[in-house]
């Protein structure tokens, strides 16, 4: 279970989708390629079921989008990678604006799709109302949220589910957990699934208020509730969406992001993402290197990183294979996203003292944004060049 403590700084700000006429209602972190999938309802007037997808690199630019017709409000969303490619779950069969069923939608790059068209729908229950569903990555599970009756999210009570990817993906629906609700006073506006816990994220723009809780999946318990304060001061403010974020589909260490989005006065929407800190990590992960080019001093020195917190513990020693001097600005490894600093951050390591004899054995690193960390000297030293460092990541 991750803790719902303060959130990191942004993962983006500011971010501009596809379409102008809404608000994002649902997020997805595609973690295999580092891309953001982000849903908007599309408010053409006479076609109110249509949704927009929008697709965003790690850093929230806009690579491209698809446009879903006959779906609903956008509600969640799901981003499965199968043999063939990406699939989207998403809404399906509206009835007055929200979907009553899910459909399995391959994405296609700025192209179309008619998301009850009888090929793609997804029906895991009937007699439901406002269903939407989504993925939690690191079990390959599909969780599926329905209303037993048609009223607003406050006033709602009705159950989540979860179920087998494979198997949902070909149409079979065995619940693996169930769990139900009651009403909970409170606009819900996006949940996600991680391991043993469901996380829901509540709130609206006229309190700006923003509660995110945590549930066991086994018991129904509430663990914790948390308001977020994250992205003070905007402009009509409102949080919207939930995923999983991780380094890769199984991340041990992945957390939750959620989204804030918001109008300028002029009009103009956009998205704002943040997280929660990481879980640590125990033991030490190992960290991939060049073999062909470094070596460690032994097996201790290996490059590895621990987490504590969002606090980033990195511990190597290596030298150059051929025995060459370290050039200034050489790139030694690469941390994986979730170790990565939001800005460079300078670090203090220590050379061998053989390759130093009358100077000091300390040794400037840095650590970029994009997580390479990297030696600076201009003495053009020989040697081992290690760390046993700490940076926090903010």
């Amino acid at each position: 279970m991750i803790k719902l403590a303060a959130v990191t700084p942004p993962l983006l700000a500011g971010a501009t989708l596809a379409s102008a006429a809404s608000l994002a209602q649902s997020v997805y972190w595609e973690s295999v390629d580092q891309l953001w999938y982000v849903c908007q309802p599309d408010g053409t007037p006479g076609d109110l079921d249509r949704v927009t997808v929008s697709r965003l690199t790690a850093d929230g630019t806009l690579l491209d989008k698809m446009s879903i017709s006959r779906a609903g409000h956008g509600a969640n969303l799901g981003v499965e990678r199968d043999a063939a490619g990406i699939r989207l779950w998403t809404d399906a069969v509206p009835s007055g604006g929200w979907a009553t069923a899910v459909a399995r939608i391959p994405y296609a790059p700025n192209g179309t799709a008619d998301a009850s068209d009888p090929s793609v729908v997804r029906t895991p229950r009937t007699g439901v109302y406002r269903v939407s569903a989504t993925i939690d990555p690191t079990r390959r599970q599909l969780v599926y949220r329905w209303q037993s009756n048609n009223v607003a999210s406050p006033q709602a009570t009705g159950g989540i589910d979860r179920y087998d990817l494979a198997a949902a993906a070909a149409g079979t629906f065995t619940p693996l957990q169930k769990l139900s609700y009651g009403a909970s006073g409170k606009t819900l506006q996006g949940y996600t699934s991680l391991g043993d816990h469901v996380y829901h994220l509540y709130g609206d723009q006229a309190q700006d208020n923003v509660t995110v809780t945590c549930t066991d999946w086994a018991s129904g318990t509430v663990l914790q509730s948390q308001d977020v304060t994250a992205f003070p001061g905007l402009p009509f403010r409102e949080p919207e969406g939930m995923c999983v974020f991780g380094n890769s589909p199984g991340d041990p260490a992945a957390t939750v992001a959620f989204g804030i989005g918001a109008r300028t006065d002029a009009g103009v929407r956009n998205l704002n993402l943040a997280r929660f800190p990481h879980p640590g990590t125990d033991p030490w992960v190992p960290i991939p290197y060049n073999t062909a080019l470094y070596k460690p001093n032994s097996d201790n020195y290996v490059p590895q990183y621990r987490l504590a917190g969002d606090q980033v513990f990195v511990h190597f020693s290596l030298a150059k294979v051929d025995g060459t001097a370290w050039a200034q600005g050489e790139t030694l490894f690469q941390l994986p996203l979730r170790a990565r600093p939001d800005r460079t951050q300078r670090l203090l390591g220590v050379v061998s003292g053989q390759a130093v004899t009358t100077d000091t054995m300390a040794v400037r690193l840095e650590v970029a944004a994009d997580g390479k960390v990297s030696v600076w000297d201009e003495r053009s030293l020989k040697g081992w060049i290690g760390g046993d460092v700490s940076l926090w990541v903010c």
